[in-house]
């Protein structure tokens, strides 16, 4: 379903449910988002709802979030899309797996919304 909404949106890919839920929540008032349990439907979600940002977890079922950040960035038309990871590794290998993914920034597990909202909204600024 593609809305018409006139908010910025944000794809959000986690395979929690409580953790979706918790976002979708908290960012509603400023993003339109939309939400994915695993990376199987991203290239779809990002062609349908055309999201100013990507937030991925990095441990997914199935394809982990580095493989799917590499499908995104394969596209010429997604390599300056945001992509956000967030994990619960505190390890500077992710941070920087993270970054030969592709991805633009990282966000550990557990964090403070005001953090996570900083994050998103530097990488918003950034022309699309």
């Amino acid at each position: 379903m593609t809305t018409t909404s006139t908010q910025p949106c944000v794809l959000v890919v986690d395979d929690d449910g409580a953790i979706r839920a918790m976002l979708e929540a908290t960012l509603a008032a400023q993003y339109k988002v939309v939400s994915s349990p695993n990376g199987d439907d991203v290239l779809r979600l990002i062609d349908t709802h055309r999201p100013r940002l990507l937030l991925l977890d990095i441990n997914l079922p199935g394809s982990d979030g580095f493989e799917i950040c590499r499908r995104v960035r394969e596209q010429a038309k997604l390599k300056r899309l945001p992509i956000l990871f967030m994990t619960i590794r505190k390890d500077n290998a992710a941070f920087l797996d993270s970054l030969q993914a592709g991805g633009d920034a990282q966000i550990n597990k557990p964090f403070e919304i005001p953090a996570l909202r900083e994050k998103i909204d530097y990488l918003m600024r950034r022309p699309p």
